[in-house]
C-alpha cells in the first residue's frame, strides 16, 4: 500500500496548470463512464459511423492526454503564464472536439467526415479547428520540453520521446483526414471506418502513436521507486521505448499494406516482437518494485 501511495503521489498534479488539466481529465473520465452506459443501452453497438463507442474512446483518449500534459508541465520550469495559457488552450480546444463528437452521437449523426449537410459540415469544420489548436498545444509542449528539458534524465527521455511519437500521431491523423475526405468525395457517403487498401485500419497506428507516452511515464515513475540501479533503469526505459516504437512502425506497415490489425502477415512478427520487448521491460520494472517493497517490509519488521 505504501508503494501504491508513492506512485499515486508521483502522478498527482502539483501546480495550478496541471490541476486544471487533471480536472479536465477527470471530467472526460466521467464522460467515458456515462457513455459506456449509453453504449450498453444501445445494445453494445460498437461498429458504424454512429456509435456511442466514439464518445467513449475519445473521452478516454483525451482524459489520458490532458493528464499527461499536466504531469509534464509540473516537471518543466515554473512559468505560470506560459503553462496556464497552454493548459487552458488545450483544455478548451480538446473539450470542444470531444463535446462535438458526443453531441453528434446523441443526435444520431456521424461526427467525422459528415459534410453532406450544411449543419453537419459546420460541426465537422469546428472539430477540425479544435484539432488544429490541440496539435499546436502538443507540438508547443514538445518544443518547450526540448528547450527547457526536465531535470531527471529518465523523465526527460520519456517526455521528449513520448511527445515525438505523439507528433507522429498528429501526422497520421492528417493522413486519416485525407483518406476520409477522398472516400466522401468518391462515394458521397460517410465512411464507417477510414481504411487504406482493402482492410488497413488507419486509426490503428494513430492510436498507438498517441498513447505510448503514458506507458513511458508510468514506467519511469515505477523505476524511480523500484529496486533497479541507474544503468538498469536506463536500459529498461530504452528497451520499452524502442520496442514500443517498433510496434508503431509495424502497425503502420500493416496498415499501409492494406491489412487489418489482427491479420497474420510478415509485419505481425515485428508487432509481436515489439509487444514482447515492452512486456519484458515492464516485467523487469515490476519485479524491481516488488524487490523494493520486500526490502522495505523486511526493514520495517526488524
Amino acid at each position: 500500500m505504501s508503494l501504491i501511495t508513492e506512485i499515486t503521489n508521483d502522478l498527482r498534479p502539483i501546480r495550478r496548470p496541471a490541476k486544471i488539466l487533471y480536472g479536465g481529465a477527470a471530467f472526460w473520465g466521467v464522460s467515458a463512464m456515462v457513455h459506456v452506459g449509453a453504449l450498453a443501452l444501445d445494445g453494445w453497438r460498437w461498429s458504424g459511423a454512429v456509435s456511442f463507442r466514439k464518445p467513449v474512446v475519445f473521452s478516454i483518449s483525451m482524459a489520458l492526454l490532458l493528464a499527461t500534459v499536466g504531469w509534464i508541465l509540473d516537471r518543466l520550469p515554473d512559468r505560470p503564464r506560459l503553462a496556464g495559457a497552454l493548459a487552458w488552450t488545450f483544455l478548451i480546444s480538446s473539450s470542444i472536439e470531444v463535446g462535438l463528437i458526443a453531441m453528434q452521437t446523441w443526435r444520431g449523426r456521424a461526427s467525422h467526415f459528415n459534410v453532406l449537410e450544411a449543419s453537419d459540415a459546420l460541426v465537422f469544420a469546428a472539430m477540425g479547428v479544435a484539432v488544429g489548436v490541440i496539435s499546436l498545444c502538443l507540438i508547443g509542449t514538445l518544443i518547450w520540453s526540448s528547450i527547457e528539458r526536465p531535470a531527471d534524465p529518465l523523465v526527460r527521455f520519456a517526455v521528449i520521446g513520448g511527445l515525438a511519437l505523439v507528433t507522429t500521431g498528429l501526422g497520421i491523423g492528417q493522413w486519416i483526414i485525407e483518406l476520409g475526405n477522398e472516400y466522401v468525395a468518391a462515394n458521397q457517403a460517410v465512411p464507417e471506418t477510414v481504411t487504406y487498401g482493402s482492410n488497413g485500419v488507419a486509426k490503428f497506428p494513430h492510436a498507438v502513436a498517441f498513447h505510448g507516452i503514458q506507458v513511458f511515464i508510468v514506467s519511469t515513475v515505477m523505476m524511480r521507486l523500484g529496486g533497479l540501479d541507474g544503468s538498469a533503469q536506463r536500459r529498461m526505459l530504452h528497451l520499452i521505448f524502442w520496442s514500443y516504437t517498433m510496434i508503431l512502425v509495424f502497425a503502420s506497415a500493416q496498415t499501409v499494406a492494406g491489412h487489418a490489425p489482427s491479420d497474420l502477415t510478415p509485419w505481425s512478427v515485428g508487432l509481436l516482437a515489439g509487444v514482447g520487448g515492452v512486456g519484458i521491460g515492464l516485467t523487469k520494472v515490476i519485479n524491481g518494485l516488488r524487490a523494493s517493497a520486500a526490502d522495505d517490509l523486511e526493514v520495517s519488521s526488524r
